[in-house]
């Protein structure tokens, strides 16, 4: 029958997020195989067409037939989504049109290839994420996946293969799935069908049989796809098993848990743990249960070793604090539903009773017992100080403390026993032996149990000042006292050994979700490092030393903090790093190293070495350990963030990139071709007879080659400056200027008969201290820009004027203005309002921001409060000019 348990809160709770999430988002369907051609296409469109047959809205948004006939076929009757127009690199390549599956709302939209990479300038850089985003809008999706584009499985395909998998989709994504339907297939029948021209086409299909077909290698994939559809299968079911409230392990499949203490007999429970688990082909835990039992240095250490065997064996370890040894062993079968328990037979009376309560909880649960060789005389020495150290207490100060709270007890008792009587001060003497349990182990308590039932009958139970007890009430009362004393005073201490194990639990807890708090706040590596090394300081009280990863193919040998490690250090690092396992100082490996090195692995890579040096005078707990241990997870979870923002502001800064170049190249070649059109217009004019032998037409044609020139010459002069201003190699050559006769200057170049320009100057002699060209250039780009958004017969005007120790030029126009909310967007590169009149590529305000913030100065944008049109302002630092300027 089974027992009924509370579930696990933490999975409870996590297993209820998961579900409202699932809720409030479309459902998730991935038809999975072990490489292309087993038919996932064709499942999906099948199934597409059973719910189409339903009533189902299907669309397809990308369906990739390879020409296969039998489904293309599958295709027909259902809603084809064109694919979006996306230009790379002077080519128009096609992606999902997610904005249209989003405008449409279908029931079910069918995405194959889930691993894709969309081409730069697409919404997303991944086509899972665009599934993400449209589940999150309450569409549903089918949609195909191989098993080498599993992100852990990559690394396994390529040994397998040879190939490199450089398209990949996170393990976390199969947690959103409501479905995965294997599509398995023989490999002798996949081959057959890459020989019928079922899989690929011509050539491809003659490479593809020479390299990835092999009959093995199929093999090998299939029995992966297979193993990792039942691991999903199996994490699955282990979510349900851990928040139900039924105990009894369901056997589907063999998983074994090792009770792992610090004997030195348990090196040999693990490895026949090890062993069992190996020929059952099973998963196998190993779990270790802190009782609060303070263990001397070399049972510590021994507990250590015995953990990192497990570890390097393969075990899944875990470590949890609990008094009551039974009832957390069979906590963890029943959450990990484990099927085989292995446990030692150690030399003591209580191991039946702890069997026989085992074995009554796990109803459903084979038991091993192993036998272990009695210690020896060598091995009783150094093992000896376990319960003496918990008895003495770490020395004599306890018993001196306890004593001398029992000599103030009776002084109190003295003063009260005329008013409460000798047998109401009995009970003051057990309360202080409770009070003992709290503070003390029980060495102590023993001690005050009995010391008190002494001291009480010599001070105050008649005859007085004797040890002799006349009444047998009294007798019974003395008896019943130091019983009493000894339970409440063990009960005591084990409420206050519980609340240790919370404490240490709360303590662990708290220190790393402040790191984590910290973690997500930090914008850089050294950040990052540098949190890690002060909480380690601050919680185990060593020092660390991080040396990071470069690309993931070798470590440097400089560290974060940016000091120096040993040659025989950096060595232990390499091989950490190169075998991805910790090394040095408590391992198997390279022991007599000052340090440990620790590896900081997330899946599919490493990203460092964590080197931590203890202090050797003292033992590493197995809760510092553990600490340890989550910190560096922690550690390796943060690069990883920090590394996955730094690729995606690379891919996004290079998916501008290529809508600048794109933008440039398309507004340059435009603009260019304008001018050079009629540049060779005119040049063929100009050869024509006729017009050769009239004056008038040469002198209009000449006036019309000067204009185009002066416009190409204009275009290439702000695409050279824009260089300069963004390579940093803009350099000024400052000189004295009168402000008006440089505006006087730049006016004199611009040949406009539409409109008339003014030059106001409010306070005449004006003089700033600039590079006379490039102020000029920007000046004249103002001034152009004015002329081509003003309508013809206006009137534009140049302020300048002097105030508050600054200098102001003021160009105003009688256009239609600027739009508010496009202010701000003016002076960016290639920004054009919506309507603007033909010419130009958009650089020209920005290079005359670019210049004006060369000379430390400012210009912006305002529309006029006067009338309509719009004020570009360029505000400059006033310098004192030279008293003589003709001597300059």
């Amino acid at each position: 029958m089974n027992e009924t348990i509370r579930p696990n809160p933490d999975k409870l709770l996590a297993r209820l997020k998961l579900e409202e999430v699932k809720k409030s988002r479309g459902s998730f369907r991935i038809f999975f195989g072990m490489c292309p051609g087993v038919g996932k296409t064709y499942s999906m469109l099948g199934a597409a067409k059973e719910q189409h047959k339903l009533g189902k809205n299907i669309v397809a948004g990308v369906v990739e037939t390879h020409g296969r006939i039998e489904t293309d076929k599958m295709l027909e009757g259902l809603t084809v989504i064109p694919k979006k127009r996306i230009p790379y690199r002077e080519k128009i390549l096609l992606e999902l049109d997610i904005d249209k599956i989003l405008e449409l709302r279908p029931d079910i939209v069918l995405i194959d290839e889930l691993a894709h990479t969309n081409v730069p300038g697409s919404r997303h850089s991944k086509r899972y994420q665009d599934v993400i985003e449209i589940l999150d809008a309450g569409i549903s999706v089918y949609t195909t996946l191989n098993v080498q584009h599993v992100e852990s499985r990559a690394d396994i395909v390529q040994q397998i293969t040879g190939v490199q998998v450089r398209e990949t989709v996170p393990d976390s994504l199969w947690d959103l799935a409501d479905q995965i339907e294997l599509i398995d297939l023989s490999p002798q029948e996949l081959i057959k069908r890459l020989k019928e021209g079922k899989v690929y086409l011509g050539d491809k299909a003659t490479k593809a049989e020479e390299n990835f077909f092999k009959e093995a290698f199929l093999i090998a994939l299939r029995e992966l796809s297979l193993r990792f559809t039942a691991e999903k299968v199996d994490h699955d079911l282990q979510g349900h098993l851990s928040v139900r409230q039924n105990t009894g392990p369901w056997n589907i499949n063999e998983r074994l848990m090792v009770a792992v203490s610090h004997s030195p007999h348990s090196a040999k429970l693990i490895r026949a743990a090890r062993r069992m688990a190996f020929n059952l082909e099973a998963p196998w835990i190993a779990v270790h249960i802190d009782n609060g039992i303070r263990l001397n240095q070399f049972d510590q250490t021994t507990l250590i070793q015995n953990l990192n065997l497990a570890r390097e064996l393969g075990a899944e370890l875990i470590s949890i604090y609990d008094s009551d040894i039974v009832s957390a062993l069979n906590s963890v079968a029943l959450e990990k539903n484990v099927t085989q328990i292995i446990l030692g037979r150690p030399e003591t009376k209580t191991f039946k009773t702890l069997l026989d309560k085992l074995i009554q909880k796990t109803h459903f649960v084979d038991i091993h017992v192993i036998g272990q060789e009695k210690d020896s005389a060598d091995l009783k020495k150094k093992r000896k100080s376990t319960l003496p150290a918990a008895i003495l207490s770490n020395g004599p100060a306890p018993y001196f403390y306890t004593l001398y709270f029992l000599f103030l007890v009776t002084l109190i008792s003295y003063f009260l026993n005329p008013y409460i009587g000798y047998r109401a001060v009995g009970f003051l003497y057990l309360m202080s032996v409770i009070v003992v349990g709290f503070r003390s182990t029980m060495g102590p308590i023993l001690f005050a149990a009995v010391s008190g039932a002494l001291i009480w009958d010599y001070t105050f139970i008649p005859p007085l000042f004797t040890l002799n007890i006349t009444e047998a009430e009294d007798r019974m009362m003395c008896l019943s006292f130091i019983l009493v004393g000894i339970l409440s005073g063990f009960l005591a201490r084990k409420t206050k050994t519980k609340e240790r194990l919370l404490i240490l639990r709360e303590k662990k807890t708290s220190a790393l979700f402040n790191l984590l708090k910290d973690f997500s706040t930090a914008m850089s590596k050294k950040a990052i490092c540098d949190l890690t090394e002060k909480s380690i300081l601050d919680l185990i009280g060593a020092q660390v030393k991080i040396l990071l990863a470069i690309e993931n193919k070798s470590i440097t040998r400089k560290t974060t903090n940016a000091g120096d490690i040993s040659d025989k250090e950096f060595a232990l690092a390499l091989w950490s790093f190169d075998n991805k396992k910790p090394a040095g100082w408590s391992t198997q490996t390279l022991s007599q190293s000052r340090c440990l090195s620790i590896p900081l692995i997330v899946p599919g890579k490493i990203l460092g070495i964590l080197l931590f040096y203890p202090d050797l005078k003292k033992i590493l707990s197995l809760e510092e350990e553990n600490l340890l241990n989550s910190i560096c997870l922690q550690l390796a979870n943060a690069l990883e963030h920090l590394l996955l923002q730094e690729q995606n502001k690379d891919i996004q800064l290079f998916e501008e990139s290529e809508k600048l170049h794109q933008t440039l190249l398309n507004s340059v070649s435009h603009e260019m071709r304008i001018p050079l059109t009629s540049i060779m217009g005119t040049a063929s004019a100009l050869q024509d007879t006729k017009i050769q032998n009239n004056p008038e037409k040469i002198k209009l044609l000449n006036i019309e080659l000067m204009e185009s020139s002066e416009r190409l010459n204009r275009v290439i002069e702000n695409i050279l400056d824009m260089n300069r201003l963004n390579s940093g190699l803009l350099t000024l050559k400052k000189e004295w200027v009168e402000a008006a006769d440089l505006a006087q200057s730049v006016l004199s170049q611009i040949k406009t008969k539409n409109h008339k320009i003014n030059i106001d100057e409010k306070i005449p002699g004006i003089y700033l201290n600039c590079d006379e060209r490039l102020f000029e250039h920007a000046l004249m780009n103002l001034l152009l820009n004015a002329i081509s958004y003003s309508e013809e017969n206006t009137t534009i005007t140049v302020e300048i004027e002097k105030y508050d120790q600054k200098i102001f030029y003021r160009v105003l126009d009688e256009g239609k203005g600027i739009p508010e909310d496009k202010l701000a967007l003016i002076f960016d590169k290639f920004y054009r309002l919506p309507g603007s009149p033909t010419g130009g590529i958009g650089l020209g305000l920005s290079i005359v921001k670019g210049i004006i913030e060369a000379h430390n100065g400012s210009v912006y944008a305002q529309n006029r409060v006067d009338r309509q049109g719009a004020a570009f302002t360029i505000e400059l630092p006033w310098v004192e000019p030279p008293i003589n300027l003709g001597e300059v």
